[in-house]
């Protein structure tokens, strides 16, 4: 397994670097519900579980993470992390689920990272890119087993979604949903919390598309938006 060797100076050089990319590939980073991830109950730790439809989908939580100033980390397929292993120095640290040996591995380090602290874990517990209307989710038990581990976490789902609507380039939406606190007792069942998560995650990405075809985006408040043109005027001679 390949743990994560957080840096926070690469974190604040990066943060700038993936501001300025998000700007120029994407006409608008928008997000309803950030406040439950900015004004979470910090007495036990955080697991964002998102879908995962896109190469972005890394790029964009980070942004989010660093907006709600979340001490974040996240759980990365193996093969992905080699490929790019800077997302270690973010906080990422890897996972082989077609392992169930190195799986647990991961699991139980997830745990530990988390256990008694105010930190944050994002996870994508589909496991692999779909596309976003792909019904139904399809959750590893990755999150549950976690949370058992861990003994209590706050989790909230996060549902990321891309359209071209109006502008030459795509608008990335996201939407935080409802948290939920879950304690990991005797009657703590992991597939049962996998089901249910997957089903809270699905009512967040229908209600998602749902306000992106109605143009209902109101709620929806530009994290990462265009720069302003200057205007420079000149005196007529």
């Amino acid at each position: 397994m390949l743990p994560a060797r957080k840096s926070a100076w690469f974190e604040r050089v990066f943060a700038v670097y993936n501001r300025h990319l998000i700007r120029r590939r994407f006409e608008s980073l928008r997000v309803a519900g950030l406040e439950k991830m900015r004004d979470w109950p910090r007495d036990a730790p955080l697991i964002l579980y998102a879908n995962h439809s896109s190469w972005w989908d890394a790029l964009v939580i980070f942004q989010l993470g660093r907006v709600c100033r979340l001490e974040q980390f996240a759980m990365m397929e193996e093969k992905q992390l080699r490929e790019y292993p800077l997302f270690r120095r973010l906080g990422a640290f890897s996972v082989v689920r077609e392992s169930p040996r190195a799986a647990a591995q991961s699991v139980e380090y997830a745990a530990g990272l988390l256990r008694g602290t105010e930190r944050a874990l994002w996870i994508f517990p589909q496991g692999e890119t779909r596309p976003s209307d792909t019904r139904p989710l399809k959750f590893f038990n990755g999150v549950a087993h976690i949370i058992k581990r861990a003994g209590v976490a706050y989790a909230a789902p996060v549902a990321l979604r891309y359209e071209f609507l109006d502008e030459f380039k795509p608008q990335a939406f996201a939407r935080v949903g409802a948290l939920q606190r879950l304690n990991a007792g005797e009657d703590f069942q992991p597939k049962t919390v996998t089901q249910e998560l997957a089903e809270t995650l699905t009512a967040e990405l229908d209600q998602l598309r749902a306000d992106v075809i109605r143009g209902q985006l109101n709620e929806y408040a530009g994290i990462v938006m265009p720069q302003r043109k200057r205007v420079v005027s000149r005196s007529s001679e």
